[in-house]
């Protein structure tokens, strides 16, 4: 019976461990965060700032949630327009278009790494659908329980009247994933 009580005692004290363990190390959302300010982007030539504010117009009744706001960036010195709602079917559908100071190649860039970074699932990449440009199009899971996509359509570049600076136009596009059942 004593071995018994052994074996028992060690598999409650390897349990009690492995449980702490992971308590001290997870994170409440386990999802990386937008820092404060504008911060540097490896591997491209724009500094990131968190979109929040800027994505307030699409925010409604608290989606998307909180998490999935916090993993969204914008290019510093982006300007946006006004929302529109796509709605094709999806509980939440909404769009922003913005314009910056830099190719559709630093944009398109900037955002892959941005999904890397920030926790993004690159679903897919490449030819925008009925529509001028690219797209990449990423996936993360809501603390609303939803999964969420973020597809950014950048269009090619055009040039100012200068002929010496690129502007682009991008499109960040956020909707729930609804169940593939």
């Amino acid at each position: 019976m004593r071995p018994a009580l052994i074996v028992g005692g060690l598999a409650v004290v390897i349990l009690v461990v492995f449980s702490v363990g992971a308590a001290l190390t997870h994170t409440a959302t386990g999802q990386p965060t937008v820092p404060a300010g504008a911060t540097r982007v490896r591997g491209s030539s724009l500094l990131a700032v968190g979109a929040r504010s800027a994505l307030s117009p699409i925010e409604t009744n608290g989606e998307p949630p909180s998490n999935v706001l916090d993993a969204i960036t914008l290019p510093k010195g982006a300007f946006g327009g006004s929302p529109s709602n796509p709605g094709l079917g999806s509980t939440y559908d909404q769009e922003m278009q913005f314009s910056v100071d830099a190719s559709q190649a630093a944009v398109l860039q900037f955002y892959r790494q941005e999904f890397h970074d920030l926790g993004w699932k690159t679903v897919t990449e490449g030819a925008a659908t009925r529509q001028p440009g690219l797209q990449i199009v990423g996936q993360i899971a809501g603390t609303d329980g939803f999964y969420w996509q973020l597809g950014v359509i950048v269009a090619p570049s055009t040039f100012g009247a200068s002929g010496t600076t690129d502007t682009t136009q991008f499109t960040l596009r956020i909707l729930q994933v609804q169940d593939q059942q």
